[in-house]
Order: structure tokens, then C-alpha cells, then sequence
């Protein structure tokens, strides 16, 4: 369906519409003027025009059961108008009860039909009645406008910019800078949260750091005291003792005798007593004592920057200032962390006694199953007939004994274990010097991040920038003489948009301007949809009296209105080509 973009009204008959019961008409031109008392029908002609075209009043109410005249069961309202190419039309809209009926040059049309024919009503209306758009439609006035308002290019945004803000974006999609920058910032908080998870294990790292080296130095003196023990009682194990002597005699005597059994008795003797207890406990138990260091030292750290947290002092791990509102807070954190420290360190404590008992009835059970192990095997070579088989036993205690008796030998042994458990602390302790060059990673990390930052936020700056310029050539759209729309506030510094919808005319909210100035201002809105709807529709001004000044020059038919004390009355300054055609 071709649509009509320019028509004028020639005249326009109301029937059972509001106070005209009996058939009513009124003939238009390109300017007329309608002059009458309130009451006397002046709206009427404005809601009869509106009516026919859009089924609904002047000021576009849902309901038109006040348009009925009451004292008639049907309305109806027939306009004669004539298009921009010449050609004459007559459009009927009639209303019996709940029916309505709409023809246009003898054929019935749907309200659908109509408004493609012509406009939508909220364009329709705003074109006719120029308060419409500002008092009624202007809650929805930003998305109407952008329907109307011609896209703005990406290309011509962009050429509109700097070269470096053009580098800054080059092949980044801009479609929705709003949504651009949205991501940008989660991006960019994402970085900080790592940034700060990375300077709380730098922290850690540094403070086992120094924990370690203040323990070390401990660890080594008692595992010093240890290996000297131990060294002086191997000095006087086999001080003056020829041990090879010894085993040689073994084998000679071993050699001659007789029986390969005794010798294999022997050899198993002296093998079960040489045979030593090896914890299978000991690295984990190391493990767990070095852990539960660790925690304690972590507890006390925790404790004491509680203690010692003020206002205004710099947070270790985020390093934003403590402030009244956020003291009690990181104090509560600190807290926390405190109580989670604790208790993995118990749960350590409890793990770590628990191994020590194993550990201890797993040392028993070795020894009790070895002298077992001797008193058969002993039993079993005192029942062979071996006269030297007691000078063997003699030997292999001296070779295993040497000068120390036998708790010696035992404190020997117990020694030796020590100083091994010891070495191993020491080498879990010394192993924190490797944390230097985790640190080192961890900056390096955080140098990376800061680069990401500066690049994110030169893109969220340079799509703030991009924002503003389409918002700019967006409203270069809308520019008016006095009036002026806004349709989004855009912060250059930040990048954040945020729809709005601001109506001022010469720089005052439109609430506080005169009824003068609300016509005036609402001519300059119709100016503007003209202009971008391209239609030119016909112009009904209501209470023309306020306005003071001349009128400027309306496209299009315009109908103006005044109160005066006089019956209806219809003025047509001049009969005019449109006026001709018909009457020819």
C-alpha cells in the first residue's frame, strides 16, 4: 500500500460527535482560522480530525466514549482531504456501540491498514497536535526518536576521531560501546582481583621467608648438638679396635666349621642384629612439623598486624587505606583468616601426634620382633655342638658393639636418626630461599597485569570517546532553533552512557515554561519529525490566544484556534488552488 506523505484536509463532517448530534461541517484551508467561546466546538474539530485518522481524541486517549454524543446511539466523522499529488480522498470512520468501521475511497480498511496508509498514531498525532509529543509521548520519547533518528555510521564516528583513538580501536566491534565498555571494566576488574590474590602470595611468601631465616639458625645449632654427640660416641666405638682383625678371625672360625648350618645361624645372628628400625613415618612427620610451624608463625603475624591495624595505615595485601568505615571489617577478615589458620594448624597438631604414635608402636614392634628373631635363632645354635660357636657371638657384638655398651649403641643409633630428621628440617627450612624467585615471577606477574590495565583502560577511554562523538553526530539529528532534546549523557572520563531524555527550550525544563512557550517549543518538535518522517501532515494549534509574538512559517495546513466570546466560527483568509480544484 503506496503511502500518502502530504495531504491537506478540505473539509471535515461530524455527525452524533460530541455536540454536534445533527450533521456538522467544516471546510478547511492551507491556513484557517476557528474562532468560538469554550464549549462551542473547537476541540471537536481538532478530535474529529484526529479521530477519523487514528480512532482516537486529540490528545490520544485509549478510550473515545466521550466523543459519543449522548443523545446518539452512532458517531460518525468523514474528511475530504486531497494528497500531494492532487488526487481527492475521502476517509469515514463511524462507531455504532461496540463497532467501528473505517472506509477510505470506498473501501473498508483495517486501523493496521490505515496507519500504513498514512503514519502510526504517536507520529500521526505529534505531527497534528505539537504539545503531543512533549506531554504525552515524551516517557517513551528517547526509543520513539531513535526509530526516526538516521543510524549513525561506525566508519563516520570513527574518521571523526583522533588518529591515536583510531589506533587505540582498530578492530574492535563498537556496535553497542555501552556493552564494549561493560566488558572492558569486568576485564579489567578481573585483573585486580589477580592483581591482589598476587601481592597476598607475595606477601606470604616473604613472611615465610623471614620466619624460616629466624628458625633456621635454631634448627642448626640443636642439629649441631646432635651430630656432635653422635660424633663422639663413633670415635669411641672403635677407638684401638682393629675391626678387620676381628672379621678376619670370624671367618676363620666360621671356616672351620664343620657344619654349613652353624654358619648360616651365625650369619643370620649377626645380620638380625645388625638389622635397624626405618620409620616410614619420618618424612611425613617432617613434613607436618614444618606445616605446623608455618601456621603458628602465620597465626601470630595475623595477631599482631590486628593489634597494631589503624586508621590510615595502607593494607598489606590490597594497599588501599583503612579507613572508620572499613577497620572493623578487615579486622573481621583478620580474624577469620586467624581462625581458619588455627584450626588447620590443630587438625596438623592432631595428624602429627597421631604419626608419632605410629610411628613409636611401629619402633616397638621392630624391636620386639628381632629379639624374637635372636632368641630362636640363639636357641637354635645352642642346640648344635660347637665349641667355637660362643667366641662367633663374642665377635659379632664386639664388631657391632665395639667400646660402647649396649644403651650406647642404641643412643648411637637414636642419634644418627636425629641427625638425619634434622638435616631433612634443615633443607625444608632452606628451601624458602627459593620463595626470592617465586617473588620475582610473582613481580613480574603483577608488571604484566599493570600493562594489560593501562591497555584496557586506554580502550574503555577511547570507546568513552567514541561514545560521546556518536552520541554527538546522533543529536546532530535532532538540532533545533530553541528547543533542544537529549537522549544520552555520556562521561568522557570514565566512558559510562546512560540513557535519558531531556527537553528544554532556550535552556529551561520544559515544566516551567508558559503555555506560549510550550506551543512554540512543541511547533519545533513538529518541525523536527517532519523532518525526519519526511511527512506533511496538517497542523491543528489549540489555544492560539497565548501566543503573543508572530508565528514563524509552519510547513504544511495549519489550523489555529482562539477563545473569543462569538459563536463557532471558521475563517478562511483566501480561497486557494487546492479550494479551486475542488470547487472546478
Amino acid at each position: 500500500m503506496e503511502r500518502i506523505n502530504k495531504f491537506c484536509i478540505l473539509n471535515v463532517k461530524m455527525e452524533g460527535f460530541k455536540r454536534f448530534k445533527e450533521p456538522y461541517e467544516v471546510r478547511l484551508s492551507e491556513i484557517s482560522y476557528v474562532f468560538g467561546r469554550n464549549g462551542q466546538g473547537k476541540s471537536t474539530i481538532a478530535d474529529a480530525i484526529c479521530y477519523a485518522f487514528c480512532g482516537t481524541p486529540f490528545w490520544g486517549e485509549k478510550s473515545c466514549d466521550r466523543l459519543l454524543n449522548p443523545e446518539s446511539k452512532e458517531m460518525k466523522v468523514e474528511v475530504r482531504l486531497v494528497d500531494g499529488d492532487g488526487e481527492l480522498h475521502t476517509l469515514t470512520r463511524r462507531k455504532n456501540g461496540n463497532t467501528s468501521t473505517i472506509t477510505f475511497d470506498t473501501l473498508q480498511m483495517r486501523q493496521s491498514d490505515l496507519s500504513a496508509k498514512f503514519a502510526e498514531k504517536d507520529i500521526f498525532i505529534s505531527l497534528l497536535n505539537p504539545l503531543y509529543f512533549i506531554e504525552k509521548v515524551a516517557e517513551d520519547g528517547r526509543e520513539f526518536l531513535q526509530r526516526l533518528v538516521p543510524n549513525v555510521k561506525e566508519s563516520d564516528v570513527l574518521s571523526a576521531l583522533s588518529e591515536n583513538t583510531r589506533k587505540i580501536l582498530e578492530g574492535e566491534s563498537l556496535l553497542e560501546p555501552e556493552f564494549y565498555i561493560k566488558k572492558r571494566r569486568e576485564e579489567l576488574k578481573k585483573i585486580e582481583e589477580t592483581e591482589s590474590e598476587i601481592r597476598g602470595q607475595i606477601n606470604l611468601l616473604d613472611e615465610q621467608r623471614n620466619e624460616a631465616a629466624k628458625k633456621v639458625d635454631g634448627v642448626l645449632e640443636k642439629g649441631n648438638e646432635i651430630v656432635a654427640k653422635r660424633i663422639a660416641l663413633e670415635e669411641k666405638q672403635y677407638s684401638g679396635i682393629d675391626v678387620n682383625a676381628l672379621k678376619a678371625r670370624q671367618a676363620e672360625i666360621s671356616q672351620s666349621l664343620s657344619d654349613g648350618k652353624k654358619t648360616t645361624l651365625a650369619a643370620k645372628i649377626s645380620e638380625t642384629e645388625s638389622r635397624k628400625y626405618e620409620s616410614k613415618y619420618q618424612t611425613e612427620a617432617l613434613k607436618l612439623k614444618a606445616e605446623i610451624e608455618n601456621l603458628k608463625n602465620l597465626c601470630n603475624s595475623i595477631l599482631e598486624r590486628a593489634k597494631k591495624l589503624k586508621v590510615g595505615d595502607k593494607c598489606n595485601v590490597c594497599h588501599s587505606v583503612v579507613t572508620e568505615e572499613s577497620i572493623l571489617r578487615i579486622k573481621e577478615d583478620l580474624k577469620k583468616q586467624y581462625e581458619e589458620a588455627k584450626t588447620k594448624g590443630e587438625g596438623k597438631i592432631v595428624a602429627y601426634k597421631e604419626l608419632a604414635e605410629l610411628d613409636k608402636k611401629s619402633r616397638e614392634k621392630f624391636e620386639e620382633f628381632k629379639e624374637d628373631d635372636l632368641k630362636k635363632l640363639r636357641a637354635e645354635i645352642d642346640g648344635l655342638d660347637i665349641p667355637d660357636i660362643s667366641e662367633i657371638a663374642m665377635l659379632e657384638d664386639r664388631i657391632r658393639l665395639g667400646n660402647l655398651s649396649e644403651e650406647e649403641f642404641k643412643e648411637l643409633e637414636m642419634l644418627k636418626q636425629e641427625a638425619d630428621r634434622y638435616e631433612k628440617e634443615v633443607e625444608l627450612l632452606c628451601e624458602t630461599e627459593n620463595n626470592v624467585f617465586k617473588i620475582e615471577e610473582l613481580n613480574k606477574s603483577l608488571e604484566q597485569s599493570g600493562k594489560e590495565k593501562i591497555a584496557i583502560q586506554d580502550k574503555i577511554h577511547a570507546a568513552g570517546e567514541f561514545a560521546a562523538k556518536k552520541a554527538e553526530l546522533t543529536l546532530n539529528h535532532l538540532k533545533m532553533k530553541r528547543a533542544a532534546i537529549k537522549l544520552i549523557d555520556v562521561a568522557k572520563t570514565s566512558g559510562e552512557i546512560k540513557d535519558v531524555f531531556r527537553f528544554t527550550y532556550d535552556g529551561k525544563d520544559y515544566k516551567w515554561l508558559s503555555t506560549s512557550e510550550k506551543i512554540r517549543a512543541g511547533l519545533e518538535v513538529r518541525e523536527l519529525l517532519t523532518r525526519l518522517t519526511g511527512l506533511c501532515y496538517p497542523l491543528y494549534i489549540d489555544n492560539a490566544e497565548c501566543i503573543t509574538a508572530k508565528l514563524e512559517t509552519v510547513k504544511g495546513q495549519v489550523v489555529v484556534a482562539y477563545a473569543k466570546d462569538v459563536e463557532l466560527t471558521v475563517r478562511l483568509p483566501q480561497r486557494t488552488e487546492t479550494q479551486n480544484k475542488e470547487a472546478a
